[in-house]
């Protein structure tokens, strides 16, 4: 709700309450107006597709699952299934390459549903600047402070960027793994259960939690016989949209500057007494 000038009519009853039938009509606070299109501070955005991306480098970095065979370590490549593969997978029971091989070892992984932490929620009845997070600019134009600062008393204004505070969810994701044999599978799932209440992500973090395991073997594939795990995963994680409807999610917050005069006049060889003018 945008802050407007209310012309008063003494004619005419004062009405306070026109936008809302349980507060007044803002008025309008020309020190919240801060001119924006000069500056270059880009919004703070965390998305579900950030979150995908961080679990992904949780299981490259983190984990880095690897299985044994013939002496040699062989990386277990991580794949993020599309609908197409994820569906072709569930009805086969394992994963084939461009040529029609089956694919072992390999893990594929899929979210599968988002829901909001009760735990963490947040109620979003007031919508100002107190509901966010603010963050202190070091140095900026506008804060420019020098010796001639300290001679003339003038405290530095300080420049705050207030940021929408996160919404908390819980992502779930549904992976499944693939080997030839069942002490590869085993250690793999060991791999990743050590790995589980730990917060992963490079510039955002979030925390995994395993909620269910589940092993199979598949002798659909011909002659071959390989072994399955089926592991979902929770992610303790937030978001924090780019745009809060048509508005930018930071707003930009001065601190409130002041001079201080000083003069000491002497007259007739008297001093009089400090007058300090603010």
């Amino acid at each position: 709700m945008g802050n407007t000038y209310r012309d008063i009519n003494p004619q005419k009853p004062d009405l306070k309450q026109t936008m809302s039938s349980t507060s007044e009509n803002p008025k309008l606070n020309k020190a919240k107006q801060v001119r924006r299109d000069t500056d270059n501070t880009q919004n703070i955005s965390i998305g579900i597709y950030d979150i995908d991306l961080a679990f992904r480098d949780f299981l490259l970095k983190d984990v880095k699952p690897f299985v044994v065979d013939d002496g040699q370590i062989i990386p277990i490549p991580v794949i993020y299934a599309n609908p197409e593969k994820w569906v072709s997978a569930q009805r086969d029971g394992f994963m084939r390459d461009a040529n029609g091989k089956i694919q072992t070892p390999v893990i594929v992984f899929k979210r599968t549903s988002l829901s909001t932490n009760q735990q963490a929620a947040k109620l979003k009845v007031l919508n100002s600047e107190d509901a966010h997070q603010p963050f202190e600019r070091k140095y900026t134009k506008a804060n420019r402070y020098d010796q001639f600062s300290i001679l003339t008393r003038q405290t530095p204004v300080k420049e705050y960027i207030a940021v929408e505070r996160p919404d908390y969810l819980d992502v779930q994701y549904e992976m499944n793994i693939w080997c030839d044999y069942m002490e590869q599978l085993n250690k793999v799932v060991e791999q990743i259960i050590f790995f589980q209440g730990r917060s992963f992500g490079d510039r955002f973090k979030f925390q995994i939690k395993g909620d269910g395991y589940n092993f199979e073997t598949i002798t659909d594939a011909g002659d071959d016989r390989i072994v399955r795990a089926s592991i979902t995963l929770v992610s303790k994680a937030y978001i924090v949209p780019e745009f809060a409807g048509m508005n930018p999610n930071n707003r930009k917050i001065y601190s409130v500057g002041k001079i201080s005069f000083t003069e000491n006049p002497q007259l007739s060889g008297q001093t009089n007494p400090q007058n300090d003018f603010i």
